[in-house]
């Protein structure tokens, strides 16, 4: 079997491809509703069992202790779940 430049080339671009779309299905963003909270200078959302801690907004002291939905990708750093927060709205009851 003769491997030449040009399927080497062509199988780096797949995997390339493979990789760029598993990524993105892990980085879908999801919506989760909690209550806002302030844990020292760290901004939580506590929803349920679970706290998250929202990064990348622009949180406000008025928002803490209000119920609200935010969306935004969700993960995990050492052990810590946080969101990456795309928006976030007031939830009224």
């Amino acid at each position: 079997m003769k491997i030449t430049k040009k399927s080497i080339i062509t199988g780096m671009i797949a995997a390339m491809f493979v990789v760029l779309a598993v990524t993105g299905m892990a980085m879908a963003s999801e919506s989760i509703t909690g209550t806002v909270a302030a844990k020292g200078e760290i901004i939580v959302l506590d929803a349920g069992d679970s706290s998250y801690v929202l990064e990348g907004s622009d949180m406000t002291p008025e928002m803490v202790g209000k119920k609200v939905k935010v969306t935004g990708t969700v993960a995990e750093k050492e052990d810590i779940k946080v969101i990456n927060v795309l928006s976030i709205e007031e939830v009224k009851e």
